[in-house]
């Protein structure tokens, strides 16, 4: 009973952060909203290999470690703590569930991907139109300023994810 409600609570969270403009979007990206969003994709995303930690590496500089840092010290991605750190290279992305690629380091995807194939690791784009370009999910601001998401449903069946019908249904397929 109390998994049924928690579920249902997660999924109006879920909704909400989907129909909330960003705030500011053209001046300021609002990273917490991101961080939100990342927290999510965590919960309902399915790997198939659990690790003691679940480590999210961020590729390149951005706001978003900050917003993650703070996440992690609360949060825990399915019972495990999240680590949150830096990388800097395709092969360190080797080390990590989950890798946040800023804006700067867009241009890396080729080479990531190439490093992770078949590895069970997401690739996040925060940079729209990464999704198309064989990341799993990137972000995507709309006309109106709301925040949303798409994803490519076989990248992320060739690194063995599985995105649950509720998330498809909220993010724009490629």
């Amino acid at each position: 009973m109390r998994a049924g409600i928690t579920y249902r609570i997660a999924v109006a969270v879920l909704i909400l952060l989907w129909i909330v403009p960003s705030r500011f979007y053209a001046q300021e990206t609002d990273y917490k909203a991101y961080s939100l969003f990342v927290y999510n994709f965590i919960k309902y995303i399915e790997w198939p290999e659990p690790a003691d930690n679940f480590v999210i590496g961020v590729l390149g500089d951005s706001p978003i470690q900050k917003e993650l840092e703070i996440l992690a010290k609360s949060k825990k991605a399915k019972g495990r703590p999240i680590i949150i750190k830096k990388i800097s290279t395709a092969e360190e992305a080797l080390t990590c569930q989950m890798v946040y690629i800023t804006p700067g380091k867009s241009s890396m995807l080729k080479a990531v991907i190439e490093k992770t194939k078949g590895k069970p690791i997401l690739l996040l784009g925060e940079r729209e139109g990464l999704a198309k370009k064989g990341a799993g999910l990137s972000f995507v601001t709309m006309d109106d300023d709301t925040l949303k998401f798409e994803f490519n449903q076989s990248a992320l069946e060739q690194n063995k994810l599985k995105i649950p019908g509720v998330l498809s249904k909220l993010g724009l397929s490629t």
